[in-house]
């Protein structure tokens, strides 16, 4: 029998005990379905972004918020058209940064498939809105990162493709699996008025390519958590800018969409606009608050750009959204062929 020394004993027995709390908390969180996958970062955002850089004219960039983001797939667009495209779109952001970013701060010259959700995108672009707030914090850690930050990611690829618990994303309404958002949904009364709990519904891969998670689908309760957090957060604030504050802003950000366009067709690049589905209360909040005669169509008058509503076509506007507003996987992957197809039948791809 072999004597250890008391301390080393204790140091045994606490790794023990680590190692089988960890476990416990692995099997726990996969057994609640859970994937393991990378977190959603800008990290990992900026490694999509630099692809860019020495991307040849036949490239595709896809912006947008998370319609973009669940409802192209990226392996059903390289299987139509033989080009990867590069995901930089990003849930809860407007894509206006961005744009305005590759305009001006890249050579690149090919693709811009923008999507546009319109409460995001004919928002003002000021530091008050997380959206707009976000996406631009995300922007700056990509022209700004150092070799830590870039060997800290690196370095950070093995445990997040090695555990579940490690799921997690800096969208600002769910960081599922971190200590302060488990204390968080503890049921307390509230003090004060807050939104419903948000879930997350959906994971990724290395190249930000996005699957929905087949609970949102198959389980209604689950589901109707999510759509309670969209009736909360589509309410109008009770005070609103005055009509003709509002209209300055909407033609502020279409002529900023104007010029960012000229540009970036003056080197040979295209634009390409999508207005991915929405339906029920979030549709219904769209119409009221950004009618599409006055904010979508006089965007893709003043900028020409090929576009595709998806009220014009059948092939957009035939699946049932689980939560309003994102496609299921198996139906992002057919609107993606469906999309591609489109496309270049017109011509534009």
């Amino acid at each position: 029998m072999i004597n250890y020394p008391l301390g080393t004993k204790s140091v045994i027995l606490a790794g023990a005990i680590t190692i089988l709390f960890l476990a416990s908390w692995e099997m726990h969180w996969r057994s609640e379905g859970y994937p393991i996958a990378p977190e959603d970062n800008k990290a990992l955002w900026a490694e999509q972004r630099a692809k860019l850089e020495n991307m040849a004219a036949t490239g595709v960039a896809l912006l947008g918020s998370s319609r973009v983001f669940f409802d192209i797939q990226l392996n059903e667009w390289q299987k139509e058209t033989a080009v990867r495209p590069v995901m930089i779109a990003a849930a809860g952001t407007t894509p206006m940064p961005v744009f305005q970013d590759i305009v001006e701060n890249s050579k690149f010259n090919g693709t811009l498939l923008i999507g546009i959700t319109p409460p995001l995108y004919f928002s003002p672009p000021i530091k008050e809105n997380d959206f707009f707030q976000r996406i631009t914090n995300w922007i700056k850690h990509y022209h700004k990162r150092t070799y830590a930050d870039r060997l800290n990611h690196f370095l950070s690829q093995g445990p997040q493709n090695s555990f579940a618990f490690l799921n997690s994303t800096e969208e600002t309404f769910y960081n599922e699996l971190d200590l302060k958002t488990i204390i968080d949904r503890i049921p307390l009364p509230m003090r004060v008025m807050a939104p419903p709990p948000f879930p997350e519904f959906q994971y990724l891969d290395k190249d930000r390519n996005v699957t929905m998670w087949e609970i949102t689908v198959t389980d209604t309760t689950y589901a109707r958590m999510i759509t309670d957090f969209w009736s909360f957060v589509i309410q109008p604030p009770p005070n609103l800018p005055p009509p003709e504050v509002i209209e300055e802003m909407k033609n502020g950000l279409i002529g900023l969409t104007v010029s960012l366009v000229e540009k970036f067709e003056a080197r040979g690049g295209k634009v390409i606009f999508i207005r991915c589905p929405s339906q029920n209360q979030f549709r219904m909040a769209e119409n009221g608050g950004f009618p599409r005669e006055a904010y979508w169509d006089e965007l893709v008058k003043a900028t020409n750009c090929a576009s595709y509503h998806f009220e014009d076509y059948d092939f957009m506007n035939k699946y049932t959204l689980p939560e309003w507003s994102h496609l299921a996987t198996p139906d992002a992957r057919q609107f993606t062929k469906d999309l591609v197809q489109q496309m270049q039948k017109d011509g534009v791809l």
